[in-house]
């Protein structure tokens, strides 16, 4: 036998081997415990979220999931992290549009490409932002805080811990023609608690991480960052409704895997992602008790959506005037 010859049946033997290995490991898929990796702290809106359905997916899987909290920078560290992971299929992230639709239109030194380092798993759930204040406030509609932001120009503060709200916050800002102070916090929690400490002024924030709050009356929501009014809280305006018609900035929930992670195993995720979603009336009942939307896609649809939202937010954040730091 030729040089030739051995060297393309050698390649051809490797490519088959390699083909055989890929399958039988999808197929016995997954063996072990998968780690869903969250770039957020414990507490926030997409650490809850993947704390609520943890059960249902080990049933579907057999596995057990394993919630590993890595927050810091927006969302931008534990990106990073995940997109260096063993792409096995045992490494994944869940995260929030800040992640994978704002900071790769605001940040220059992201340790990530988020259309080459990871590909789309499944979709979870779409959730709205609402603007809430403190119930001493004073504040009881939108028109009031407008009011007071244009009475006094840069002394009212808002508080944000990651990307999409410092955008909300932005945007509305603009559509309003005011001025507010934006505070930098790690997390929800800690930009939270200074709102009830009335340290600052108002959040953008997911409703579970304040529903208690307003329930129990110390917060009060004044509008939903969403097209429609949220099940939850239908008395509640949207801010389209309240005259900004611009502000329409609801965040969304995905599954991510890195990019050279098998497709028969990433097939594989997204059937029982799509079950959990659908199928299970406990994890639906969860999520829409907590105001968000359960929604279902198939693989070129997340994919299709990831990319249209890498655009829609770098229009906004063009309009904003931002720039990449």
């Amino acid at each position: 036998m030729s040089l030739a010859r051995f060297t393309v049946s050698f390649v051809a033997a490797v490519v088959a081997v390699t083909i055989l290995s890929v399958t039988a490991q999808s197929q016995s898929y997954p063996q072990r415990p998968i780690t869903f990796i969250i770039p957020f702290a414990a507490g926030g809106g997409t650490d809850v979220i993947a704390r609520m359905l943890q059960d249902d997916i080990r049933r579907e899987l057999g596995q057990p999931i394993i919630i590993d909290n890595r927050p810091g920078a927006n969302g931008a560290i534990g990106s990073g992290i995940a997109a260096r992971a063993v792409p096995d299929g045992y490494n994944l992230m869940l995260t929030a549009s800040s992640t994978f639709s704002l900071n790769p239109n605001l940040m220059k030194n992201i340790q990530y490409d988020q259309l080459n380092d990871f590909v789309p798993v499944a979709f979870v759930v779409r959730a709205p932002w609402m603007m809430v204040v403190n119930e001493k406030s004073g504040f009881k509609s939108v028109a009031d805080l407008v009011k007071a932001a244009k009475d006094r120009p840069g002394a009212l503060t808002v508080g944000y811990w990651q990307s999409n709200v410092l955008i909300t916050s932005e945007v509305f800002q603009q559509a309003a023609g005011v001025q507010i102070l934006k505070v930098p916090y790690k997390s929800v929690v800690e930009a939270v608690n200074d709102l009830l400490a009335q340290r600052i002024d108002t959040l953008f924030v997911d409703i579970q991480a304040v529903r208690s709050h307003v329930e129990a009356g110390t917060l009060r929501y004044l509008a939903a960052t969403t097209a429609k009014r949220v099940s939850v809280a239908p008395d509640i305006p949207t801010l389209t409704e309240s005259g900004y018609p611009s502000v329409v900035t609801d965040a969304s929930v995905i599954l991510f895997a890195p990019s050279k992670t098998p497709r028969p195993i990433i097939e594989r995720l997204n059937e029982a992602m799509v079950k959990v979603v659908t199928n299970s009336a406990v994890a639906r009942e969860k999520l829409i008790g907590i105001g968000h939307e359960p929604t279902t896609m198939t693989l070129p649809e997340i994919d299709t959506f990831v990319r249209s939202e890498l655009a829609r937010w770098a229009e906004m954040i063009n309009k904003a005037g931002l720039q990449k730091e």
